[in-house]
């Protein structure tokens, strides 16, 4: 049996689809390894847990903070992270660097442990720290300098994704409406011009977001927002012929299933958080998304699928 590997990143969604390059790292050099990853429940589901990993644990952080001082609480957190010490892992490393991830690698206690940051000073404590991440690295790369503290791995083109159906829908185009923070988010009315403009163009227009995110209604617009399951989700970025989104999670699953994406950046350095792929096209304009325009998205919108047609 190969070695025994812990991997903790909890969240975001689009942290963890970054993370599953590293994980994919580890699995092409060890196909044998017994590769666990730590995550939150919420975001599980964009885990392959038959291909990529041996188990995901999963800790339910939103009910834990429901229940924050229940006694059962402590009890079920104790023993999530007695269960990971008992495994006795060769080496682990945090790719978030939160003080509750912190406390995941330092309790399960690898012979070896390595965080990519500590956001905090107790953080900073807990766990050895690679150092600052140079300035235009994209974040994928980093981890996976921090991955190769621990011996020769080599960067895959692509990482393992859950298996959905991926059968690429040449008419439809999904638009994510949905941001994880605020000043992340595009325009409604904008996106609501850019579909109108594409249902236009012979297309398809599949709306993706949470469930405290608002959609429309216009003919040949479906309206996913808040009906899909995260798995669900997946499988509609998977089949589409392009996928526009915010700087979001669904852009970073665009890029992992090789959908062609165009990605609206705000405040956050592209360099370092952009989808990471070549079939990508990023378009920001200062500190707010608002600054790009719909004939911009859709510019960039032909010119993708007009590649994938050539």
């Amino acid at each position: 049996m190969g070695p025994k590997i812990l991997l903790v990143r909890f969240s975001a969604i689009g942290d963890c689809v970054m993370a599953a390059w590293t994980a994919t790292s580890i699995k092409e050099r060890h196909p044998d390894a017994f590769l666990v990853w730590a995550v939150e429940g919420r975001c599980a589901p964009v885990i392959d847990r038959h291909r990529l990993v041996s188990q995901r644990v999963e800790f339910p952080r939103d009910r834990w903070r429901l229940k924050k001082w229940s006694p059962t609480t402590w009890q079920e957190q104790v023993l999530k992270h007695t269960r990971l010490r008992k495994i006795g892992f060769d080496f682990g490393i945090d790719l978030q660097g939160h003080s509750k991830t912190a406390i995941c690698l330092r309790i399960a206690s690898p012979k070896r442990r390595i965080s990519a940051v500590a956001t905090d000073g107790f953080a900073a404590k807990l766990n050895p720290v690679l150092g600052n991440r140079p300035e235009g690295l994209h974040q994928i790369e980093w981890f996976q300098r921090v991955l190769q503290t621990m011996g020769d791995y080599s960067l895959p083109k692509m990482p393992v994704m859950p298996a959905v159906s991926s059968e690429t829908n040449p008419k439809l185009v999904s638009i994510s409406v949905s941001a994880g923070q605020e000043f992340k988010a595009f325009p409604l009315e904008r996106w609501q011009q850019i579909a109108e403009q594409v249902v236009a163009a012979g297309y398809e227009v599949t709306l993706l977001g949470g469930r405290t995110d608002k959609g429309f209604d216009v003919p040949g617009v479906t309206n996913e927002v808040g009906k899909l399951r995260l798995k669900d989700t997946l499988s509609v970025v998977a089949r589409s012929v392009v996928h526009l989104a915010a700087d979001t999670g669904t852009g970073h699953m665009a890029a992992a299933l090789g959908t062609p994406v165009v990605s609206v950046f705000g405040p956050t350095d592209p360099n370092t958080f952009r989808p990471y792929a070549t079939n990508g096209i990023v378009l920001k304009h200062g500190e707010d998304t608002s600054s790009v325009s719909a004939d911009e998205v859709l510019a960039a919108f032909h010119q993708l699928s007009q590649a994938v047609n050539a």
